[in-house]
């Protein structure tokens, strides 16, 4: 996923702020002194990221990222749902999960845009 340096796409300072207030920025890290489920901490502009066990009940020990097993799933369906929807979530996390959270190492930080390239690739739109 590429991302464009700021303001090299040619909209003006108005388009900029429009964009950046409907993006969002996720971030991963993981502290390997944290008790067992509290290892992977996700935040989303900074505010934890809801686990949503209400789409999807892979993980009760939390997220996880860097393979392909529960853990990465139950993140995967968790930023689909921030980013879109449930409907959307359900339907792709297994994809994105694959594709983008199995390749995550630590420190990583996702963008909306990084998202919604992700899925004009899959499904065609964003």
């Amino acid at each position: 996923m590429s991302r464009n340096p700021k303001g090299s796409t040619g909209e003006d300072a108005h388009d900029r702020l429009s964009i950046a207030a409907n993006s969002h920025v996720y971030h991963g890290h993981r502290d390997p002194m944290a008790p067992v489920g509290e290892e992977v901490t996700v935040t989303v502009d900074g505010d934890p990221l809801d686990r949503r066990y209400d789409l999807l009940s892979a993980s009760p020990s939390g997220f996880e990222y860097g393979y392909g097993g529960s853990g990465p799933a139950q993140l995967a369906v968790a930023i689909l749902a921030h980013a879109y929807d449930d409907e959307f979530a359900t339907e792709y996390h297994q994809q994105f999960k694959r594709e983008v959270v199995a390749s995550l190492s630590d420190g990583w930080t996702l963008t909306k845009s990084d998202l919604d390239e992700w899925r004009a690739e899959v499904v065609g739109d964003a």
